[in-house]
């Protein structure tokens, strides 16, 4: 996923007042900054002007990266030293998260020959990961994190263990898929406790959603730097070496996360509060918001299966790491930038413009005539992920209650992988079928009804 797992999110209009002093103004792509501007009305620097100011001796005032991105949400929230921890020491327990799929695959392949018994392990593993998620987020929620995290890590390490120890052995598939399925169940949900963290904080509306922003980028992380490390252990002699790699990164991880503050940041568990036994899912926009997030996941999953195919239609497989490089960085550089600034218009409609980007983007990768074409279009596809990551999760966040919002957000982990992985089990089907480019027509559908569906979300901002 280049989710974690990648419009220019963030863009900002610049105009010159009457005096030459740059101003900060339009829409942006996702609607007008608090305070002005017009969007495409807003005023434009020409050359005529700029030669007149400086044949009058006026001072070049050309628009640089600081007069574009004002980082100074950035250090007021990082300003908090405990925050910064937090956001350190969350990062090794979710390396797995971009390293466990692809390890056990290439685990399994290695030990049974079979990319078949390969696929099954490691469906096992993601299938026992999306149920668990909702059931660990409705405990937490009810109990709390501090019991649960320890628990979890070990339980997740030692089934990892028991995976490699039953592929070494050369045991019987059951034994490959029990193990893989355990694993899933025990993953530890760091992410989930990071956001609900956020959403439960005393955070100003500016803070919390460069928080999330930051969030989607380390996720984002997650995702590139996972298969490299597997990659890199693999190069070391064994597939094993990947799978235990992600065990270790658990096994130390977790325990540093626990005592970085974040579990007493959560907060107290709401024991006042109602409970029903749907939980969140009880009220109708949390529903709406996930029916939402399973579109765009279903569109993510679309996406990403055609890159590969595409790289092998051209019969160079090299290029696929360039691809996704190429929709991953903007995505990782497009959320920062969406985190500076509050926008006006409400997260509903923010997304609708994110998703029609999208749609635009997985046109433009399908009628690319070449390599280099392609690329091009995966930059420009890239640009809206990660700003429509963070902003499903504001969105998500303002609408479940803070008694269930950890449950919540582990719905929401779900989804997006069951959208994942049916947009990559349409997706393989349309390409052996059609070639890849249906693959991303597919993809640009699956946009085009997310971009039906996010109006009937109802209109919350960051709040």
């Amino acid at each position: 996923m280049r989710a974690g797992a990648g419009g220019a999110r963030g863009l900002v209009d610049l105009a010159l007042d009457g005096r030459g002093q740059l101003q900060a103004g339009g829409d942006g792509f996702f609607g007008g900054l608090h305070g002005g501007g017009s969007g495409l009305r807003s005023k434009v620097v020409t050359c005529d002007y700029l030669r007149r100011s400086v044949a009058k001796g006026a001072p070049s005032r050309l628009p640089t990266i600081a007069a574009l991105i004002d980082l100074s949400a950035y250090r007021t929230l990082f300003a908090d030293r405990e925050l910064r921890r937090i956001m350190l020491g969350s990062v090794l327990p979710r390396l797995p998260i971009g390293m466990n799929a692809l390890g056990l695959t290439l685990l399994v392949q290695a030990a049974t020959g079979s990319f078949a018994q390969a696929g099954w392990v490691s469906g096992a593993y993601m299938a026992a990961l999306a149920l668990q998620a909702p059931v660990v987020g409705r405990f937490i929620d009810q109990r709390g994190p501090r019991g649960v995290m320890l628990p979890l890590a070990a339980g997740h390490t030692l089934a990892l263990l028991g995976v490699v120890w039953a592929a070494h052995q050369g045991l019987r598939l059951p034994w490959l898929l029990g193990s893989a399925f355990v694993a899933g169940l025990f993953f530890p949900p760091v992410s989930t406790v990071i956001r609900a963290m956020y959403r439960k904080a005393d955070m100003t509306a500016s803070q919390r959603q460069s928080a999330f922003a930051v969030e989607s980028v380390v996720v984002e992380s997650c995702f590139i730097l996972g298969p490299l490390l597997v990659s890199l252990a693999l190069l070391a002699g064994s597939a094993a070496y990947g799978v235990l790699l992600a065990a270790g990164f658990i096994a130390m991880g977790v325990p540093l996360f626990a005592r970085t503050g974040a579990i007493e940041r959560w907060g107290q568990v709401e024991r006042t509060a109602e409970r029903h036994w749907l939980g969140p899912l009880q009220v109708m926009g949390v529903r709406r918001s996930l029916g939402l997030t399973l579109l765009v996941a279903t569109g993510f999953g679309l996406n990403e299966i055609a890159v590969p195919a595409f790289a092998t239609a051209l019969g160079d497989t090299r290029l696929v790491g360039l691809f996704y490089a190429a929709l991953s960085i903007p995505s990782a550089i497009a959320g920062l930038l969406y985190g500076t600034r509050r926008w006006g218009p409400p997260l509903n409609r923010q997304i609708l413009l994110a998703v029609l980007w999208l749609a635009a983007g997985s046109v433009a990768m399908a009628l690319a005539p070449s390599a280099p074409w392609f690329a091009l279009a995966c930059l420009f596809t890239g640009l809206a992920f990660g700003p429509l990551i963070t902003a499903l999760s504001l969105q998500l966040g303002a609408l479940a209650p803070s008694s269930t919002v950890t449950e919540a957000f582990t719905w929401s982990t779900t989804l997006l992988m069951l959208g994942l992985g049916l947009g990559m089990w349409a997706g393989g089907a349309l390409v052996q079928q059609w070639g890849w480019s249906a693959s991303l027509l597919a993809a640009a559908g699956a946009m085009a009804l997310a971009a039906l569906w996010a109006p009937w979300v109802p209109a919350v901002s960051g709040d």
